[in-house]
């Protein structure tokens, strides 16, 4: 415990030395959580047909956070692995594995409680507690998605920002299912976004939402292993 408590606060420091890195951990969920309290209201009155896509417009910005999140923990592990970190790691009796359960489930603690937090804002009261704190878990899940696939797709920081921009596109490009009235909408499944927002959508419209979870589950879990099995291979080969 000790040890992860040290490694914590040698985080802290990292993330505090780089602009960028704190801006996006601290600034841009309050910034967004405003957004949603403040600023979103308001445009749904100036422009009403907004109202009816409320709930897609909080998901897609609780979507852009979480990812945020990932791209923080991201730069962190680059910066490590360019500096041997990582692979000193694997002597040490804290262990690889040790390390990345640590620093990956800290951002998702951090995702699963600004989810939580924008899932009960104004216009999401059809979602129950545990509905919410399932949603809230599935979101979140898009941080060890997001910081594993940028670690291991890219060589340094710079190309880290470029993925992530990427990686953003298509986290988001589940939303057009909300638009398409046909089966051609399920095309989009394999991203697990997608069951993720459609989880959501179904328990604020009443519908059964059980299958919607067992998918977001399923993906969730092929699209984590697939990227770690990735992440061995670039980070250590």
């Amino acid at each position: 415990m000790q040890k992860l408590l040290r490694l914590a606060r040698l985080d802290l420091r990292m993330i505090l030395r780089e602009e960028m890195l704190w801006f996006m951990l601290f600034v841009v969920p309050a910034l967004q959580f405003s957004l949603a309290l403040l600023l979103l209201p308001w445009l749904e009155v100036q422009f009403p047909a907004m109202a009816g896509y409320h709930p897609l417009i909080l998901m897609l910005m609780t979507l852009q956070v979480v990812t945020s999140i990932g791209f923080v923990l991201a730069s962190m592990l680059l910066d490590e692995r360019d500096e041997q970190v990582l692979n000193a790691l694997r002597t040490m009796p804290i262990g690889v594995n040790t390390f990345l359960f640590y620093r990956l489930s800290t951002g998702t603690f951090m995702a699963v409680v600004f989810s939580y937090c924008m899932l009960s804002a104004p216009g999401m009261e059809g979602l129950g507690g545990a509905a919410r704190l399932t949603a809230a878990f599935l979101f979140a899940g898009a941080v060890p998605i997001t910081t594993l696939a940028l670690t291991a797709l890219s060589g340094n920081k710079v190309e880290g920002l470029a993925v992530y921009k990427a990686l953003s596109i298509i986290l988001i490009l589940p939303a057009g299912s909300f638009f398409i009235d046909s089966w051609a909408q399920h095309a989009l499944g394999i991203i697990p976004v997608y069951w993720t927002l459609h989880y959501v959508s179904n328990i604020l419209a009443g519908k059964p939402a059980g299958a919607a979870l067992l998918l977001a589950l399923a993906t969730h879990s092929l699209a984590l292993w697939g990227l770690f099995y990735l992440f061995k291979i670039r980070v250590f080969r």
